[in-house]
């Protein structure tokens, strides 16, 4: 019986703690898809669709005030994320090939933001972008 309590409680931290990861769910004004893998010998975030398809580290532009929605598929089968660290934001880690991981927000205010993968040395490899919110 108390397996079970701790077990419950274990599953409700973790349940809180991705929640909280930034990821605010409903709908998107923006939705990009990253893929990750190499390019020119380096790591690097893929763009899937649209006017970033096949684009290395895109640089994804938003309006300020639109709700953005980044999903990261791995295509490599290596660990990532994809964190926005002057936002406060990152996506949990996706493991194995083709695995997915999305991260909702809303682009409250203007300016340049790095977009990167946190898991050592991947940014100082080639992973990193660029996300443009206009006014």
């Amino acid at each position: 019986m108390k397996t079970q309590h701790t077990l419950a409680i274990l599953l409700l931290v973790v349940s809180l703690a991705l929640a909280g990861c930034g990821d605010e769910g409903g709908q998107a004004d923006q939705v990009f898809s990253l893929r990750t893998g190499l390019a020119d010998g380096r790591l690097a975030y893929i763009g899937v669709g649209g006017a970033i398809d096949g684009v290395v580290n895109p640089e994804l532009a938003v309006k300020a005030g639109e709700r953005v929605r980044i999903e990261l598929h791995n295509g490599d089968g290596v660990t990532h994320d994809l964190a926005l660290p002057d936002l406060g934001r990152h996506t949990p880690l996706v493991m194995g090939k083709e695995s997915v991981t999305a991260l909702t927000f809303t682009a409250s205010a203007s300016g340049s933001y790095t977009y990167l993968c946190s898991v050592s040395g991947h940014r100082q490899a080639g992973m990193e972008g660029r996300l443009l919110v206009t006014p």
